[in-house]
């Protein structure tokens, strides 16, 4: 599991029964902030089918979440835009976290010695009404 290392990974835990799928999904933001750290959102069209029940009837069609990689040792970025879908390759291990993206005019390395899930929300997204 990419998360298996990460700070907040009960969140995944908890919320999805320890499945959440990365594949093809809307890269919606960078952010350089801090020291050094990365933060990325991610939207994920869809609610994974095992979601927790409050979300259900209140018309929520997507999921916005946020990770950070922490103190970050490798940056490596090239491209022009976001805003595009993408199955980023992320990994966490126990001494360090990474993410490779190379979809769509736009490379990412990042390497960092920790990852964070910051937070997963649901929200109405009207481009998938």
């Amino acid at each position: 599991m990419w998360f298996q290392n990460a700070m907040g990974r009960d969140k995944i835990r908890f919320m999805f029964g320890g499945d959440f799928d990365i594949k093809n999904i809307e890269l919606g933001s960078i952010t350089l902030e801090r020291f050094s750290d990365l933060k990325i959102n991610f939207f994920h069209k869809g609610l994974p089918q095992n979601h927790p029940e409050k979300w259900d009837g209140k018309g929520y069609n997507a999921l916005s979440f946020i990770i950070t990689f922490g103190d970050m040792v490798e940056l490596k970025l090239s491209g022009s835009k976001v805003g595009f879908f993408c199955s980023p390759k992320i990994s966490s291990m126990s001494d360090f976290s990474e993410i490779i993206v190379n979809e769509n005019d736009l490379e990412l390395y990042c390497r960092s010695k920790f990852l964070a899930i910051e937070s997963i929300e649901p929200y109405i997204d009207e481009r998938w009404g």
